[in-house]
């Protein structure tokens, strides 16, 4: 069975979270240059955690065969 909460599927997962973050604040301020400081920290850590998490991780460079 393929695991189900791969990487790539959490950094989607935050990019959303972020997003709808992100529009929550919107609403609740009906302005786009005033923002509510919880919410925007909240969304931009998920923004910061989805990058994260999509990036590869780096193995170990391989060694030339002699």
């Amino acid at each position: 069975m393929p695991k189900l909460l791969t990487r790539k599927r959490l950094a989607m997962l935050f990019g959303i979270f972020g997003i709808v973050l992100m529009g929550v604040d919107l609403m609740m301020t009906r302005n786009f240059f005033v923002h509510i400081g919880e919410l925007m920290a909240a969304s931009l850590l998920c923004f910061v955690l989805a990058l994260l998490l999509d990036r590869t991780p780096k193995g170990k460079p391989e060694e030339p065969n002699p």
